[in-house]
């Protein structure tokens, strides 16, 4: 990061809000605050920042790991530059479907509420029990 960026970067929040920014992004970063989803997560816009890197969010107080999941699709749609428009001004002309869940679904992978295939077959290979030969 240049010199000057940081200095901007230091001028335009308070010092609490700069540790709390460098803490949860990694990064230094200021904008416009765009919005906030029913999650809790702030969206924010700097068009001076590099193509690509001009949005992005802060994820909900609370959350220790950000995770893509807990974006709402809308709030994705926006992020990606999909589309201009944030969800709060496209609230009544977003279509929903039978097949869309209703809340936000977060990615369960690597939790005990992970799914978990099963098989109806006999298994194949037994596990091993190792006995103790008496000497």
């Amino acid at each position: 990061m240049s010199l000057i960026r940081y200095i901007k970067f230091l001028s335009k929040n308070s010092p609490m809000e700069n540790l709390r920014i460098i803490h949860r992004l990694d990064d230094a970063k200021w904008g416009k605050f765009v919005g906030k989803d029913e999650i809790g997560n702030k969206y924010y816009e700097n068009p001076e920042e590099r193509y690509v890197r001009y949005r992005w969010y802060m994820p909900a107080f609370g959350v220790l790991k950000a995770d893509s999941s807990q974006v709402p699709p809308g709030w994705s749609q926006w992020l990606h530059s999909v589309s201009d428009d944030t969800p709060e001004t496209m609230k009544n002309t977003t279509p929903h479907y039978v097949w869309m869940p209703e809340t936000n679904v977060p990615n369960l992978t690597g939790t005990k509420g992970a799914f978990k295939t099963y098989s109806t077959r006999k298994p194949v290979v037994s596990s091993w029990s190792p006995a103790v030969a008496s000497r």
